[in-house]
């Protein structure tokens, strides 16, 4: 069947082809009686719009790559929501692909965007990744916006939150329940969040007059499985204390898996708080206590930011640092 083009839904609708390109493109006056012929007409012969085709003619892409640390974690979950539907009523559409932590598929991912001509790309970076993995996207000036996690000096912009400003409401809410030791478990040591929160706690400590070694620093991966390891190692070796800080949610279902195999009981014998705010911290139970990062706006941040430097043609560093908030629950309870 031969394919449908701009000349055929021009001729049906019996106006200039210019016409129907105002249209299709949005751009240009064109009057409500004459948009809605060159539509049913587009509509009637099946014509959809070839945005390769435009994109040589304009010069710009109608495609964003969002490429995400793991779908598993519901934290990206939201973040995609959040972004794909900042896009969509924009007019763009997402393309997303998951690293899996995996370093070299995030650079085989890269390349695959930019083959796809997206015009810009979202990105949760993998924990080890440097300046130099970005090189050949900003050799080919397509915008980057590093969500979450910040790359200092690849020259991408950044949205996230204060992670520093988060790590201190987290120990703080500990602290004020009178607890005065504590365990940070999980996260990569060597990320700008992990050291962001890590700073926090120790702030907390400080104003409350608590030395840094009463927070016992467990960084390790971002499974749950890690956290609930880490957990019945400090209750076996006797090292559990009363107050624990998961570095996420998705951790945290680890930390209350291990402490129910152990026959403790969070909120009454250990408090438990944690970062994110996602729909996993309301389903345990009792209810999670975590500092709400609040993700799904993180990724409508991004993708607004991305598609305002695609529309100003700019790939200059810019930076948006939202607040936290906190979200108590049940798992924390005073100290007697």
């Amino acid at each position: 069947m031969k394919k449908v083009g701009i000349k055929d839904v021009a001729e049906r609708a019996g106006v200039s082809i210019a016409t129907v390109s105002y249209v299709m493109n949005d751009s240009g006056r064109v009057g409500k009686t004459t948009k809605q012929l060159v539509l049913d007409a587009a509509s009637e012969l099946g014509f959809v719009r070839d945005n390769g085709a435009a994109r040589l003619r304009t010069g710009q892409s109608r495609l964003i790559g969002v490429i995400i640390n793991n779908v598993v974690n519901p934290f990206f979950s939201e973040l995609v929501a959040g972004a794909e539907l900042a896009a969509y009523q924009e007019g763009f559409l997402t393309i997303v692909a998951t690293a899996q932590n995996d370093r070299e598929r995030q650079t085989k991912l890269l390349h695959s965007m930019m083959s796809q001509g997206v015009g810009a790309i979202i990105l949760t970076p993998v924990h080890d990744t440097t300046g130099d993995d970005l090189q050949v996207v900003r050799q080919r000036h397509i915008p980057v916006v590093s969500c979450v996690r910040d790359l200092p000096g690849a020259g991408a912009s950044f949205v996230g939150v204060d992670e520093e400003k988060s790590g201190y409401m987290a120990a703080k809410s500990l602290i004020e329940a009178g607890h005065d030791k504590m365990a940070f478990v999980g996260g990569y040591a060597d990320t700008t969040t992990w050291i962001g929160r890590r700073n926090g706690i120790f702030r907390a400590l400080k104003e409350n007059g608590l030395p840094k070694t009463a927070c016992r620093l467990s960084p390790g991966s971002l499974s749950p499985d890690f956290a609930a390891s880490t957990v019945s190692r400090l209750f076996a070796t006797g090292e559990l204390g009363e107050a624990l800080i998961a570095f996420n949610d998705d951790m945290a279902a680890g930390v209350y898996r291990a402490l129910r195999q152990n026959s403790v009981v969070v909120g009454e014998q250990v408090s438990v708080v944690s970062f994110d705010n996602v729909p996993i911290a309301r389903a345990l139970d009792p209810n999670l206590t975590t500092v709400d990062i609040n993700p799904r706006r993180i990724g409508e941040k991004s993708a607004q930011l991305a598609m305002e430097l695609l529309a100003s043609k700019s790939v200059s560093r810019q930076e948006l640092i939202l607040k936290p908030a906190m979200a108590f629950a049940e798992s924390i309870r005073a100290k007697h």
